[in-house]
């Protein structure tokens, strides 16, 4: 391909990427499954802690925070599927867990058993981690044989740029330095899981540190009771 010309300079490959570009080395199928699967499993973990946190958590704000993010978690979930069927014939794997480190971060970032740990945990660690590994795979994979894939995550990085810009902004109003420094271990053990899984998608060198779950010792108890901050008193309740 390098005697190529196109015509007239015309953008070549539909401008998807250039004609050396196209020839680099990137990722196997099954790679490139894999590691789709792990942003799918992300994806849906986050989804299930958004809606289970949204009727006890009393800040209006993150309520509508959480909703919004849980469908955008929803919608990147049924396009990654979608893909990941194209690639793969059923049955596609996606119930299955892709690393018991992963399993444990998102357990422990269910179980937070406060607001400012939630926070810290999904838009400190686990979001960040799934935008860090959706932007390694753009730069792994081949842009042309891997086109489609390209296309579901650079849409899927444009809300969680969003996410992340959004849910650090409600860290910085509502987590004071006190619930940090208190947080500091618990946040560390999800670190430590991201790295004994080699990233969110396996990306990188594994390590083996020694985990101990904390929050998720026990299992998880969804708490339906609707709150509601001190802006919005119940009028049929008080005393």
């Amino acid at each position: 391909m390098s005697s190529y010309r196109s015509l007239h300079g015309a953008p070549p490959l539909a401008g998807v990427c250039d004609f050396t570009e196209a020839q680099r080395p990137g990722l196997s199928v099954e790679e490139c499954v894999r590691r789709l699967k792990s942003y799918h499993y992300a994806l849906k973990r986050s989804h299930q802690i958004f809606n289970n946190r949204i009727p006890s958590e009393p800040v209006y704000e993150l309520k509508m925070t959480f909703s919004l993010h849980s469908h955008y978690c929803a919608e990147h979930v049924a396009t990654l599927r979608k893909r990941v069927g194209e690639m793969r014939e059923p049955p596609l794997g996606l119930e299955a867990v892709p690393d018991e480190n992963l399993e444990i971060l998102f357990d422990e970032i269910l179980a937070a058993p406060t607001t400012g740990e939630l926070l810290l945990g999904l838009y400190e660690v686990a979001v960040p981690a799934l935008d860090k590994a959706m932007r390694q795979h753009l730069k792994d994979t081949n842009p042309l044989a891997d086109h489609p894939s390209v296309r579901v995550i650079r849409f899927a990085l444009l809300e969680l740029e969003e996410m992340i810009a959004l849910g650090q902004a409600s860290v910085k109003s509502l987590v004071n330095e006190d619930a940090r420094t208190n947080a500091a271990t618990w946040l560390g053990l999800l670190t430590d899981c991201l790295a004994n899984a080699g990233g969110l998608a396996g990306e990188n060198e594994k390590t083996n540190i020694a985990i101990g779950r904390q929050y998720s010792v026990n299992p998880y108890t969804f708490d339906g009771v609707p709150k509601r901050d001190e802006r919005f008193p119940d009028p049929y309740n008080m005393e």
